[in-house]
């Protein structure tokens, strides 16, 4: 038999096969059979019950032998089933020139299943059937340029996207503007040069500055007063300087006011004038014409010949910058009293004024109240006769009696405030001698030989960053330093310090930290937020070295502003400094960044007030034994 025969024959078996299961069931009729093996083909697969009968043929010359086969199939139970995806459709770019912008993104969440489902959206339930999508529209607020995360929660699990936003504005810088002028008030053009720094293209003034490009605006500004004051033009500040151009004059007209003199005997009577403005004055003096130009000043002395005893106006008239007759009355006298003012203490100083006029001096002190003492010395330049004085001063009225050669003195006791002035005065028969001696007040000097102990306490918020590499790359909290307390002491190796610290972190925390140097090497143990932070580092220079948390290196960069500043200077010694550069030095210490550093320093006769850049004023007060510190930032130093 070939193997077509054998192919229909199989096939009429099973056909027959699926012929008699289909039949209502029935006893076979007995046939003879021969047995044959089964055939090698897989049954086909029947998706539906129907009957069909099956023919099989056969040769004439082979017999064949038909049997029936029936085959039972089970349909299995369909499953539904949800099956979501979650997309985040965000651009990839934003451009802005406003900050904060916001970002609008969509969430776009697709049920691929094919059974419904339930999605938790950020704590919203959705129902999805199968093919269904939805989409949720979000955004976020982007306060600064630099890549910014997007972000679902969706069932649980985080979706993220990241959006690049570049910033554009333009940033605009003036140079300073200086202008003279001759009087106020008064409008002036000005050219002013603006240089834009920014990234974005800006107009002022009708003028266009391109990003790096400086150009010259043309401006008018109505000046009210001289001095220094900033200008505004379209949003740009412009320091002006306004120097106002003017002839000031001041003057002093002297002259012996009484002489002992014999007939023909001549005195001079004398005029100053000085120019104290800022712009060259003309004028002239009894005619004669001079010009004098800012900080000049002149003499001019006009003679008095005495011929009788008697009174003697001396005048000068003053035309131009300005108009005056300033005059001088000479009383010619038998004899002059000579008076001389002498301040003892705190500082000799010696004067001897021209009567009816007040001389001048200068006093350095050192606390804020001074106590002045003072006194007059009176002579004549009388020769032959004893000459009665009438002496009124601050205690009384005196009548003197001086015979040639000799001299009448009294002490007198001021209290005054500096900075200020005392008087010291005295009148001889109506006759006015004065001095003004103005007070200044001088740093004292400070010596401090050793410190053993610093105790402080530094409320002066600060904001510091702890980077560590991670597989994402560098990250790391912003941390916010609310305080630092402690006590630094010093050891005849080096210096030890302990205290405790505030800081937030999301909330606030409280920790404490411990260190020590020795030699130019030290080391500091912080325990904050729940960790241990333990940082080696080197003093000179201030390099952190090794960095272990809670036990593990890590490859951090910690900030050393952990421990105040105090802790890695030098100790605070000093020979024989002012007060001012001492606590400037002192305050610089514990500076941890530009901004805390001192700006200005003042003594105003009690302690030294330290204005720091940001505008915190700190009081450093210098006690016996001991320098301490007032403020957000408090201090004591005690010293061995």
């Amino acid at each position: 038999m070939n193997r077509a025969a054998v192919a229909m024959a199989a096939l009429a078996a099973v056909l027959i096969a699926v012929y008699f299961a289909l039949q209502p069931t029935q006893p076979p009729s007995p046939q003879p059979t021969t047995t044959q093996p089964p055939p090698t083909t897989t049954p086909p697969r029947i998706p539906q019950t129907s009957t069909t009968p099956a023919t099989a043929t056969t040769s004439t010359n082979t017999p064949q032998t038909t049997t029936t086969q029936t085959y039972t199939t089970t349909a299995r139970a369909p499953i539904y089933l949800p099956k979501i995806e979650v997309q985040i459709v965000a651009p990839k770019v934003v451009n802005t020139t406003k900050l904060p912008f916001q970002i609008n993104y969509t969430i776009v969440i697709r049920n691929v299943g094919n059974g419904t489902g339930s999605v938790d959206v950020a704590g919203s339930i959705r129902r999805l059937a199968p093919g269904e999508e939805a989409k949720i529209d979000a955004h976020m607020t982007a306060r600064r340029a630099g890549l910014h995360t997007v972000e679902v929660d969706v069932n649980g699990t985080r979706y993220t996207g990241v959006v690049a936003v570049y910033y554009y504005a333009p940033m605009l810088v003036a140079e300073p503007l200086a202008v003279n002028v001759t009087s106020l008030p008064t409008n002036v053009t000005l050219s002013a040069r603006i240089r834009n720094v920014g990234n974005y293209t800006a107009r002022v003034a009708g003028v266009e500055i391109r990003p790096g490009e400086e150009k010259t605006v043309n401006i008018t500004v109505a000046i009210e007063v001289a001095g220094s004051t900033m200008v505004e033009v379209e949003g740009v500040k412009i320091p002006l300087s306004v120097y106002y151009l003017v002839p000031k004059l001041e003057w002093r007209i002297g002259g012996p006011p009484e002489v002992e003199a014999v007939p023909g005997e001549t005195y001079p009577v004398w005029l100053w004038v000085k120019n104290t403005g800022n712009a060259t004055a003309e004028l002239s003096i009894d005619g004669k014409n001079y010009s004098l130009a800012p900080g000049k000043g002149l003499n001019t002395t006009k003679i008095v010949t005495v011929d009788r005893a008697g009174v003697y106006d001396v005048g000068f008239q003053l035309k131009g910058a300005v108009n005056a007759t300033v005059k001088h009355t000479l009383v010619a006298k038998i004899v002059a009293p000579k008076v001389e003012l002498v301040i003892w203490s705190p500082e000799l100083k010696r004067s001897w004024p021209l009567p009816n006029t007040t001389d001048e001096t200068t006093l350095s002190v050192v606390e804020k109240t001074a106590t002045l003492k003072w006194g007059y010395i009176i002579s004549t330049n009388a020769t032959r006769r004893i000459v009665t004085l009438i002496v009124e001063h601050p205690d009384g009225v005196d009548k003197i009696r001086l015979a040639p050669g000799e001299t009448a003195s009294k002490n007198f006791t001021t209290t005054s405030q500096a900075p200020g002035s005392a008087e010291a005065w005295v009148k001889i028969n109506s006759t006015l001698y004065k001095l003004k001696t103005s007070l200044q007040l001088t740093p004292l000097k400070i010596t401090i030989s050793d410190v053993s102990k610093i105790e402080f306490s530094d409320n002066r918020q600060i904001e510091v960053k702890i980077t560590c590499q991670t597989q994402e790359g560098p990250r790391g909290p912003n941390i916010k330093i609310l305080s630092v307390s402690g006590t630094l002491t010093y050891t005849s190796g080096g210096r030890q310090i302990s205290g405790t610290l505030k800081a937030y972190w999301g909330s606030e925390y409280s920790g404490d930290y411990r260190g020590e140097i020795k030699d130019k090497s030290g080391w500091l143990l912080a325990n904050i937020f729940g960790y241990s932070i333990y940082i080696e580092f080197t003093t000179s220079p201030l390099a952190v070295t090794k960095i272990l948390i809670n036990g593990e290196p890590r490859n951090c960069e910690v900030p050393t502003s952990l421990a105040p500043s105090i802790f890695y200077a030098e100790k605070p010694t000093a020979t024989e400094v002012s007060a001012t550069e001492y606590a400037v030095r002192l305050v610089s210490a514990f500076a941890r960044t530009d901004s805390e550093k001192p700006q200005s320093a003042t003594w105003n006769g009690e302690y030294v007030e330290v204005q720091t850049r940001d505008g915190t004023t700190l009081k450093v007060y210098f006690e016996s034994g001991k320098v301490r510190i007032e403020g957000p930032l408090t201090a004591s130093l005690v010293i061995s």
